[in-house]
């Protein structure tokens, strides 16, 4: 596995949206001879760069292994000095998504989406900032309103190389685009004849999901 030598934010356009992701290696970990006290500097240098390049979010796919292999302690403390939300949303190297990470996926959803279509900024990492975080990046992009091949086009040409087995070009291609809220709450108000329904829309009921925030986990 081919660790980049520095930090360095791989900008992707959402197509249809005025948002930006950035794919990225592990922050503090661009090197991986770094001695913990090392690390803990250059994971500070690497919260800098994002906040400078004005991310508003990051997404963790690093496993509960990897997050304490790698000394990633300070993490959610620089993240929160930095105004930058964190969500750890795992998967294990060399995985393709299935129902428990989606369960993750879709509780951050709801954040995520509506901070692109704005045009806001969010950084996504896994250990390399290749395999995984092209897949999931790829995934964003669909579920925002790219068609499939786009997506991995436009993170291939961010990031040669990535996206080179057919398990990950499948995967993004069953994904779809999800509806925005503006248009939920539209199809809400609608009865099965299509007209609008007296008294408004019903109660939306929402499932709370386990997903680490700015704050330490316990």
């Amino acid at each position: 596995m081919a660790i980049p030598s520095t930090f360095a934010i791989a900008v992707v356009g959402t197509g249809l949206g005025r948002g930006q992701v950035g794919m990225a290696c592990c922050p503090g970990r661009a090197a991986p001879w770094l001695l913990p006290g090392l690390s803990e500097r250059e994971l500070e240098r690497d919260v800098a760069t994002m906040a400078r390049w004005d991310a508003k979010v990051l997404i963790s796919l690093l496993d509960e292994f990897e997050l304490a292999r790698l000394h990633l302690r300070r993490l959610p403390e620089l993240l929160t000095q930095a105004q930058i939300a964190w969500h750890h949303v795992p998967l294990a190297p060399s995985k393709i998504p299935d129902a428990d990470f989606d369960r993750h996926w879709n509780s951050i959803a709801a954040s995520i989406y509506p901070l692109l279509r704005r045009g806001g900024k969010l950084v996504v990492h896994c250990r390399d900032g290749r395999a995984r975080t092209a897949m999931i990046t790829s995934r964003l992009l669909v579920e925002l309103g790219c068609q499939p091949q786009d997506a991995i086009n436009r993170v291939r040409a961010a990031r040669p190389g990535t996206i080179d087995n057919i398990a990950e070009e499948r995967y993004i291609h069953s994904r779809s685009r999800l509806p925005d809220f503006d248009e939920v709450m539209q199809l809400a108000l609608l009865n099965e004849d299509g007209q609008i329904k007296q008294g408004g829309p019903e109660p939306l009921e929402l499932t709370s999901l386990r997903v680490a925030s700015g704050n330490p986990r316990n």
